[in-house]
């Protein structure tokens, strides 16, 4: 039932919705860049508050208002929509709200995610092409909005970004078998799930077309443990999507520097 009511939000409230609500895009402000104005406290309570409450039309509605007092919506996937989904995790936590409650509240943030994507990358123009992006969980992992935000900054950059969010270890193998990637980036949550990543890193070396794949890795897990990036075997470990795009980047030069 559950699975079945986030298909229909998706696939069929929100498209609806989107034709009444007009979200801006780059061009909506006359060629300027909008001030990147900090994200309160208050504001990531209130908008967390409103993913608890919904309906969906009020989340697209908060959005707005954000932007319209001068927020780019670069700036709210950056700092609006993590804070708020990590307030719900620790209402989660503390039993302010029930698990059903946040489970809701977070289907809401990923479809919003989801929808506003065509917009979010028209926000600034494309860098020139760089390379097939692939974009994984560590198979079974429960968190899919990190790794959705990070495919659309990747986009942002240049990036023919493919995401992802459940795949099995065999799955991956033979899609990167058969499929030439550039990079390959694996989201990780738990140390439980260690193991598995880089067995996955080795193997996605091992057997990949693309013999200059390059790997990375990030997630939930770096964020609480912050000293285990230097333990990663990945090409690329990074905290966030800025300073994974700018590691990538590096290295490719340098690769073009080389040859």
């Amino acid at each position: 039932m559950m699975l079945w009511l986030n298909k229909t939000i998706e696939s069929e409230i929100i498209p609806r919705l989107l034709m009444g609500h007009k979200l801006f895009s780059a061009d909506d402000q006359n060629g300027e860049e909008a001030s990147e104005i900090e994200v309160k406290q208050t504001e990531i309570v209130d908008f967390c508050q409103t993913l608890l409450d919904g309906p969906v039309e009020d989340c697209f509605s908060y959005i707005e208002r954000m932007q319209r007092s001068g927020h780019s919506l670069i700036s709210l996937y950056v700092n609006l929509i993590p804070a708020s989904t990590r307030r719900l995790q620790e209402l989660w936590e503390n039993d302010e709200n029930s698990f059903t409650e946040v489970t809701l509240a977070l289907g809401r943030a990923q479809n919003l995610i989801h929808q506003l994507s065509p917009i979010f990358v028209n926000q600034s123009n494309f860098s020139e092409f760089q390379g097939n992006a692939l974009l994984v969980n560590v198979p079974g992992s429960q968190h899919t909005l990190g790794i959705l935000m990070l495919g659309e900054f990747f986009k942002l950059a240049g990036w023919n970004t493919t995401v992802e969010i459940e795949i099995s270890s065999d799955e991956l193998k033979d899609r990167i078998r058969l499929q030439a990637c550039d990079l390959v980036a694996i989201s990780v949550s738990t140390e439980a799930q260690w193991d598995t990543m880089e067995s996955l890193l080795k193997e996605i070396k091992r057997v990949s077309k693309n013999k200059g794949v390059l790997t990375m890795v990030g997630g939930p897990l770096f964020d609480f443990k912050p000293e285990l990036v230097s333990s990663c075997s990945a090409d690329v470990c990074a905290l966030t999507a800025e300073e994974a795009i700018k590691r990538v980047s590096d290295l490719l030069s340098q690769r073009t520097r080389l040859n």
